[in-house]
């Protein structure tokens, strides 16, 4: 995905969505989620209260200090591998800690925070646009079952496999099935009528999620706030994860708190939102290469 534009002197590189103008050290800074963290709280950024854990021993101090509900997450990975999220015991805990670990040695453990999920796009230090995440999910009819609903919602042509497409097919995955189980569910169940059923406990694309545009709702206290973490981290093309009950209001007054900071952000929940209008998130990074 290397991408070269123009020759000589004047040359740009592009991988994915880092430019050849990202820092290195704030690429680094944003995969480690505890250094992010630590940067953003020092900012008084509101961020999730949590501390890293290497030992099971680690996991139940973690738990006595900071209560249920907990998100357990791997301290470096992306498109929401390894993430379990509104944790309530200790069993499910135990779980989330062992599936964690399989992506990294480190794993955070910290309070989950109740809202929707929210990405806000900055390119070169100045908001660009934002988009509420839904998780993978499909919609009961009272008819056919969950696995049937599945499979119908992957015949949507927008999706398709990993990155190829606006949409990616909703695979069915160990936390899936935890997901169900939780509710008292199966593949076979058939969901009420308009009864909505999430299938993925992350809103990532990568895993079946779909995306609204939102970026006419942010609150300038938000947009400010979304362009100084930027500035914070160093990243000059930077996703913002937030978890808040909306964004219309300072998430300093909705008890809302910023999640992680992503170098190489998807650009597809932009470019071409589920809902919503699709916003030019690519024009800003060339303006920002070639200004």
């Amino acid at each position: 995905s290397l991408v070269q534009l123009g020759y000589g002197v004047h040359q740009k590189r592009i991988r994915a969505t880092i430019a050849s103008t990202t820092s290195n050290i704030a690429v680094d800074i944003a995969s480690d989620k505890e250094e992010t963290k630590n940067l953003l709280e020092a900012a008084e950024i509101p961020v999730p209260r949590g501390t890293v854990v290497r030992t099971a021993e680690g996991l139940q101090e973690a738990i006595e200090k900071y209560g249920y509900p907990l998100v357990i997450k791997p301290i470096d990975s992306n498109h929401g591998k390894g993430n379990t999220t509104n944790i309530t015991n200790r069993e499910q805990a135990l779980k989330a800690f062992e599936s964690a670990k399989i992506y990294s040695r480190s794993v955070i453990v910290e309070k989950f925070i109740t809202g929707f999920d929210f990405r806000v796009l900055v390119i070169n230090y100045k908001f660009i646009c934002a988009a509420l995440r839904t998780p993978a999910s499909v919609t009961g009819d009272g008819v056919n079952t969950i696995q049937w609903l599945i499979d119908e919602t992957n015949n949507d042509p927008r999706r398709g496999y990993g990155h190829e497409k606006v949409l990616t097919q909703i695979t069915v995955d160990q936390s899936t099935e935890k997901m169900l189980n939780d509710k008292g569910y199966m593949l076979t169940t058939v969901p009420p009528n308009g009864e909505l059923v999430l299938l993925k406990t992350t809103a990532n694309l990568s895993t079946g999620g779909t995306s609204t545009d939102i970026t006419d709702e942010v609150h300038p206290v938000n947009i400010f706030l979304a362009e100084r973490i930027a500035r914070i981290i160093g990243l000059d093309i930077c996703g913002i994860d937030i978890m808040a009950a909306d964004l219309h209001t300072p998430i300093y007054e909705n008890g809302g708190a910023v999640l992680e900071v992503n170098a190489a952000p998807g650009f597809r929940m932009h470019i071409d939102p589920s809902e919503g209008l699709p916003r030019n998130a690519a024009e800003p990074v060339i303006n920002m290469l070639f200004p």
